[in-house]
């Protein structure tokens, strides 16, 4: 479902910080597996812990936990990518310890991904979906930032993927805008808004 005059809420954790088995609750890809509670009801204790031990063995680092500083570079880095270089339309962005969001809009067109065996679902690649696209260079450009500043080891800051949220309506856009700011002070989170520019 395309967000409503192409706003979109983008999400994404730090590596590391959300695995799979995780006891706050987690979600499968595209939902493919059912699995119980989220982290405001979390499953029952012990429910998915091997597979929790299991995606922190594969792990190739230790988790990625951002300081003030970072998250400071993290935002300028994001704003930049987005706003200046990109042109996009941000509203908010919020860097904490382990994850951002980013309330902007985004160009709207979209082409369905096609492979060897024809047209896949309608789902797109990160290539043919300009909100992905664009949040992936957003993320890359941040962690090139912290690898200059040295607040960053090799291997970079992200996890894959995130959540992208369309946005319904004016009344989802002004909610989404004040959860975003209400980060600084309920997670210590370095937040940027468009009334900063003024």
């Amino acid at each position: 479902m395309p967000g409503w005059n192409c706003w979109y809420h983008c999400m994404s954790s730090t590596y590391g910080a959300w695995l799979p088995g995780d006891p706050r609750g987690f979600r499968t890809r595209d939902h493919r597996e059912h699995v119980d509670g989220d982290y405001m009801n979390p499953p029952p204790t012990g429910v998915y812990e091997q597979r929790h031990e299991a995606a922190k063995s594969r792990m190739k680092r230790e988790a990625v936990v951002l300081s003030g500083e970072a998250r400071r570079v993290v935002v300028e880095a994001i704003v930049h990518a987005l706003a200046s270089v990109h042109r996009l339309d941000v509203l908010a962005v919020s860097v904490s310890a382990t994850h951002m969001h980013v309330l902007a809009r985004f160009p709207s067109a979209q082409k369905p991904t096609f492979s060897k065996r024809g047209l896949r679902d309608n789902r797109t690649s990160a290539v043919d979906d300009p909100v992905r696209h664009l949040i992936g260079i957003a993320k890359k450009e941040s962690s090139k930032a912290l690898t200059r500043a040295g607040l960053a080891v090799p291997g970079g800051t992200w996890a894959r993927r995130g959540k992208i949220v369309p946005i319904k309506d004016r009344e989802h856009q002004v909610n989404v805008y004040r959860y975003i700011l209400e980060h600084a002070s309920k997670e210590d989170a370095v937040v940027w808004s468009f009334q900063d520019e003024k």
